[in-house]
């Protein structure tokens, strides 16, 4: 019986821990995502779509100090690019 509560418990377990790291990867997997990637890469920008050598205040521009709220990379580079470079 220890056995099949220990086995049942382990699937539930690896079931969480493939949940949490969906939810990690899954942004990476949006194609729009891909192309963001792609374009930081070929352009040599920092991983916010800024030149590589820009500093921020706090260490990144994702966390408002002020609300603190902390904005998604990709929304940020979105937002920070309206013209969507990675598109051209």
């Amino acid at each position: 019986m220890r056995k099949v509560l220990l086995i049942i418990l382990i699937i539930i377990g690896l079931g969480v821990l493939g949940l949490a790291s969906y939810s990690y990867i899954a942004p990476k997997l949006n194609p729009e995502n891909r192309k963001i990637e792609a374009w930081i890469k070929t352009n040599n920008l920092n991983q916010y779509g800024d030149l590589e050598n820009t500093a921020y205040s706090g260490g990144t521009p994702l966390f408002n100090p002020v609300t603190g709220k902390t904005t998604d990379r990709y929304d940020y580079i979105k937002n920070m690019h309206p013209n969507k470079p990675w598109n051209k």
